[in-house]
């Protein structure tokens, strides 16, 4: 296979969830600690100056963060423990950021506020997942109290434990919350328009879950392979979190690729998406190159690794049709259509360059 491939998107979705909660996770972290590097380096002679003075209270702030680090760890080791129920608690273990290697009370301010916020999304991911299933949330997993009425006791505690499963998704639907009303409404849980009603807000209750956990899904599908096609050396057109729910395309390459680029389109009508060499030119053309040939060969060398990387987050392409390298003609758009990517390569030499001429 080098040549156009179309492929269907497939995996496990508490997976996917897991692996685009790890990548903000981990992005939340580097943000940080460069932010802390840049801050340090523009306030270095004030605090040489100041060193002496803030030993004792740096050292009573350390103790505080380090107490702070173990609550945010020992938190998440909870949710991983609740995750065993859903066969998750593997994939949440691994989703631990590194903790930094270094007494540096900013770095680690950073870790703990990264790991309180992958905590919060995690508890997310299961409790969604909880209301799929319409089992018992294990109470580690409910967050508050979801409605305050002066019902009846039966029917306000009927009420209040469908609704926590759905209580961390937002506002309720205006349909469940009518449902939920009329319910609370009712003199007994005993008769049969009351049986009625809790049986439709159960439905109601499970297919709100479902469409927020589908659109959940599709967004952290689009962040995990931009991460992934990242990781693997790529330069990657921003992609939108609404590409896999509204479709549209996206742009990858390599530095040294010169005019060449991947092109991915989606369609989400039928959950396919495309995989095709281009080549940008100045005007439009039908001119050919033999440079073409190779680059979809290249091309077809580096997509097993793509594959892989996604495969590891909890992404699988099924591979539904490929043609071979020139069957079709690689297609040529005006790079005015075409997004700008910095070549690094060119961009490092004009820097040694600069550099030189400097010296």
């Amino acid at each position: 296979m080098s040549g156009p491939t179309t492929a269907i998107f497939t995996g496990d979705p508490v997976t996917v969830l897991v692996s685009a909660a790890a990548i903000r996770a981990a992005q939340a972290v580097m943000a940080g600690y460069s932010e802390a590097a840049d801050i340090q380096a523009t306030h270095q002679q004030n605090r040489d100056r100041m060193l002496a003075a803030q030993k004792s209270a740096n050292q009573q702030g350390l103790s505080a963060m380090q107490a702070n680090v173990k609550n945010a760890e020992a938190e998440f080791a909870r949710i991983a423990e609740l995750a065993k129920r859903y066969g998750a608690a593997d994939k949440i273990a691994a989703s631990l950021p590194a903790r930094p290697d270094t007494n540096s009370e900013s770095q680690m301010a950073t870790y703990v506020q990264a790991l309180r916020s992958l905590v919060h999304e995690l508890r997310s991911i299961l409790l969604t997942e909880s209301a799929l299933r319409m089992d018992d949330a294990d109470p580690g997993l409910i967050l508050q109290s979801v409605i305050d009425a002066s019902a009846p006791p039966a029917q306000l505690d009927a009420v209040q434990r469908l609704l926590s499963r759905i209580a961390h998704l937002g506002e309720y639907p205006q349909q469940i919350a009518a449902i939920a009303q009329d319910i609370t409404a009712q003199p007994t849980l005993e008769t049969e328009r009351a049986k009625l009603l809790m049986n439709e807000l159960r439905l109601r209750i499970q297919q709100h879950a479902e469409a927020i956990h589908n659109q959940h899904v599709q967004e952290a599908t689009s962040l995990v392979l931009e991460q992934s096609l990242k990781d693997l050396g790529y330069q990657v057109e921003a992609v939108s979190h609404t590409l896999f729910v509204e479709g549209g395309v996206v742009h990858f390459r390599k530095p040294g690729w010169d005019n060449y680029m991947v092109r991915m389109r989606v369609d989400p009508k039928n959950a396919s998406t495309n995989f095709n060499v281009i080549r940008a030119v100045e005007a439009e053309s039908n001119e050919r190159s033999v440079q073409d040939h190779i680059a979809e060969d290249r091309w077809c060398a580096e997509f097993p690794a793509l594959l892989k990387a996604l495969e590891a987050r909890g992404l699988h392409l099924d591979v539904t049709r490929r043609l071979e390298a020139g069957e079709v003609p690689v297609q040529l758009v005006h790079k005015d259509k075409l997004p700008k990517f910095a070549d690094t390569e060119e961009a490092q030499a004009l820097k040694q360059q600069k550099s030189m001429k400097l010296s």
